[in-house]
């Protein structure tokens, strides 16, 4: 392709992205499903685009999506809704991905014959939804913020894990360890947590009080997104967990205020509007590329695959149905969109992230995996799609009655007010 075509190519995809969210926001279609099919449709169909031209660069497109998405979830994320979510989040991703990866190792163990380790590397693969996707879904769907900051949290930690523990595992598989795989895998998770949140924590911290220095300059959001791929870049080296610190750097910028009372320091920064919609942009481009990048690797040769991918989404519908379950007892909100934080389980960018690596590392069967998790990401994407409109638009308005944030509650307010002036009458 000339690089005018490059352009033209880049101008229809960004404004089918446009056209996709815009059908996202006004019927509830999900627009990643047709950023697959559009990738489909130019790739294995019609073979306009080669995904082995592609495909060099699927690691750097993947990480700075999970990057970006994970610093723009934690902005939105309130402060107050992690806080009273933490218990019943870790919950929900210690048992969620827990069930799920022992469903698909059992799974591939004993239909596709593979050995325990290689059985658990795909399980921890797909444990765990993808918060490019699931974040998203949530922001726009009917639901009480406390559901919405329940699923944007669980996805964000369950992106992550699903990294750190597969790595790990991988690193198992390759240097040949054994007898202690449990204790590797449990110290190295706590390692990469712990470093990727505290300095993304102490980092955000540091940031607001240099924002304050800065106020009122025109490209601070730049600098701000180049100062959360530099604190990647450097967990990173130092083998923590880089996609953690970009949350947490995202969830104290975005509580700037409430983190600055808390430790009364006397002037602070609010994230502005401007800065937000600027990283939005920045997500929204970044999701654009990569499904239908993920689109054009969509193959559906081998039916055995096909069925197995199936099989493995059914399952980890059905564990996630119970986890979902068991962990929203005692809480009534919970238990009545049971159904709707049931079907969010789409897979997605963490678990295509990982296959890659995992086809570099040239495993045995290394070259099924990636056949496997796509199968396993469209039908996940499909569940969580249908989640939508069934589940979610047939809800009451119900969420003023969980405010997600400082204007939340302003509809019901009047009517409180005119109630009151009512019985004074």
């Amino acid at each position: 392709m000339t690089a005018v075509q490059i352009l033209g190519f880049i101008g229809a995809l960004l404004a089918i992205g446009f056209l996709a969210d815009y059908l996202f926001r006004k019927v509830s279609f999900p627009d990643i499903l047709l950023l697959l099919g559009l990738g489909y449709l130019i790739g294995p169909v019609f073979k306009i685009v080669d995904p082995t031209q592609i495909a060099p660069f699927s690691q750097i497109i993947a990480s700075l999506a999970l990057v970006i998405i994970l610093f723009n979830g934690g902005l939105d994320l309130k402060l107050r809704q992690v806080l009273s979510n933490a218990p019943r989040t870790i919950a929900l991703v210690v048992l969620g991905i827990a069930g799920s990866a022992a469903v698909v190792t059992i799974i591939a163990y004993h239909m596709l014959g593979w050995d325990l380790m290689h059985s658990l590397l795909l399980g921890a693969i797909l444990g765990g939804s993808s918060p490019s996707i699931v974040i998203p879904l949530v922001s726009r769907a009917k639901v009480p913020g406390k559901v919405s900051s329940l699923l944007s949290l669980e996805s964000a930690f369950n992106g992550a894990l699903v990294i750190v523990i597969a790595l790990v595992i991988l690193e198992v598989i390759t240097s040949g360890n054994s007898g202690n795989e449990a204790s590797i895998v449990g110290q190295a998770i706590a390692i990469k947590f712990s470093i990727g949140a505290g300095i993304g924590a102490a980092a955000g911290i540091i940031w607001l009080w240099v924002l304050t220095l800065l106020e009122g300059e025109a490209f601070d959001d730049i600098l701000t997104l180049a100062v959360v791929f530099l604190v990647y870049f450097g967990v990173e080296s130092i083998q923590g967990s880089g996609v953690i610190c970009a949350l947490f750097f995202g969830i104290v910028l975005g509580n700037g205020v409430e983190i600055a009372r808390f430790l009364r320091i006397k002037r602070t920064v609010e994230i502005h509007d401007v800065m937000k919609k600027f990283h939005s942009q920045m997500s929204f481009l970044i999701k654009t590329f990569f499904f239908v990048y993920l689109g054009l690797m969509i193959t559906f040769d081998d039916i055995n695959i096909v069925s197995i991918g199936l099989l493995l989404s059914l399952a980890l519908l059905f564990v996630r149905y119970f986890v979902v379950l068991l962990t929203s007892i005692g809480d009534s909100t919970l238990l009545k969109h049971s159904a709707f934080l049931s079907t969010m389980l789409p897979r997605g960018l963490s678990a295509a992230v990982v296959a890659e690596v995992v086809v570099a590392a040239g495993i045995a069967n290394a070259s099924s995996y990636p056949s496997i998790i796509m199968i396993v990401i469209v039908a996940t994407v499909i569940i969580s799609a249908l989640g939508i409109p069934i589940f979610a638009r047939k809800l009451p308005e119900e969420a003023p009655e969980e405010p997600s944030g400082p204007g939340d509650n302003k509809p019901t307010q009047p009517n409180a007010e005119e109630k009151s002036k009512g019985k004074e009458q």
